[in-house]
């Protein structure tokens, strides 16, 4: 069968079209401390791709161990959160990689299958999986604690879910899995509000993970130095590089009020906006006023007037700006200016007219 006609048949495309570029996958496997080379892992990653959706075992060499596996799930897991995408065919072979792993008994493997099968609908399964995850706390394992954390977390159960991530970090306190326990537990005393500790929990986290892991983190960070605001806007300029959209409107307004950095502040502004921030229109509006560019003011006071709840608030708080730019231009102003210019300058045809006396 030719390779056009088995691409018509099958459900998936070829492992190539789907697999990021040697580059990039060599470089998220030299940061994970990985033992093989992408060229090494390549056959296997299309093996286990391949059986996806048929049947057997896919071919994997003997020197690839259950946890060269879960390296190879975790490189996969990190192209999908830098890319802020998600490829169907790749989540379906990170699943497959963590069977085979668990299969080779690896634990953090059979603790996400476990956890998975806790949240599912069949009975047997979830028992079975409260006696692995029963047995895995027994034996101390970290990711089981930090995955206990989580569930307590997701059924609200903050309290319970705190222990178990103070459990963990008790266990394990310097890597990428530590860095988003200790943003949980800076999220949970944020909450409370135990600020001290939060800005202490949040800094742990940014000093262990990587940025594109920590930007809710430093944005947490960029509000709690609100004391200092060079060090706030380290914080924020960090969780805006990763595109954090709660991050723009914040620097927007340091720039504005803090350093008094009008144009950076448009510039913030407006990527804000572009993500569909209406509290950045209201800081385009500020930005204007201060420049007396009346007319976008006017703009960004008409775009405000869609949103009937933020347009409230926009009035009640911004009161004198808006007489002074209703002051200044509105189009019926501006019309009316126009129609007496062209009167003027009508008149003025007309005596030059009469004193030729035509």
């Amino acid at each position: 069968m030719s390779s056009v006609v088995k691409r018509f048949f099958t459900s998936r495309p070829p492992f190539y079209e789907v697999i990021p570029k040697k580059k990039v996958m060599n470089r998220i496997l030299f940061d994970l401390d990985a033992k093989h080379s992408f060229n090494k892992l390549y056959p296997v990653y299309e093996s286990i791709y391949k059986k996806l959706d048929g049947d057997g075992e896919a071919e994997i060499p003997a020197k690839i161990t259950a946890n060269d596996l879960m390296v190879m799930k975790r490189a996969l897991e990190t192209v999908r959160v830098q890319s802020h995408s998600t490829n169907k065919h790749l989540v379906s072979l990170e699943n497959s990689l963590v069977e085979y792993a668990a299969e080779r008994g690896n634990n953090d493997a059979v603790s996400l299958l476990a956890y998975e099968a806790l949240l599912g609908n069949d009975e047997e399964d979830k028992q079975h999986a409260k006696k692995l995850i029963s047995k895995l706390l027994e034996m101390k394992h970290p990711l089981t604690m930090k995955l206990s954390g989580d569930l307590c977390l997701r059924n609200k159960m903050n309290q319970q879910a705190e222990q178990f991530y103070l459990d963990f970090i008790a266990l394990e306190d310097d890597t990428f899995l530590a860095s988003e326990v200790f943003k949980q537990l800076g999220i949970l005393s944020f909450q409370k509000p135990d600020l001290i500790q939060a800005r202490h929990w949040f800094s742990r986290s940014v000093k262990t993970g990587p940025l594109d892991k920590v930007a809710e983190c430093h944005y947490y960070l960029g509000q709690l130095n609100g004391f200092d605001p060079k060090r706030s806007r380290y914080h924020l300029e960090a969780a805006a590089s990763q595109g954090f959209k709660e991050s723009f409107k914040q620097l927007g307004f340091l720039e504005l009020n803090q350093f008094g950095n009008v144009r950076k502040a448009t510039e913030w502004f407006k990527l804000g906006t572009e993500l569909g921030d209406v509290d950045c229109v209201v800081g385009l509006f500020d930005c204007f006023m201060k420049e007396n560019k009346f007319k976008m003011a006017y703009g960004a006071y008409t775009t405000l007037k869609q949103n009937e709840t933020a347009f409230e608030h926009f009035t009640e708080t911004r009161t004198k700006s808006i007489a002074l730019m209703n002051e200044n231009y509105t189009p019926l102003k501006n019309t009316m200016a126009n129609i007496e210019k062209f009167q003027q300058s009508e008149s003025t045809a007309v005596n030059d007219n009469d004193r030729w006396n035509i």
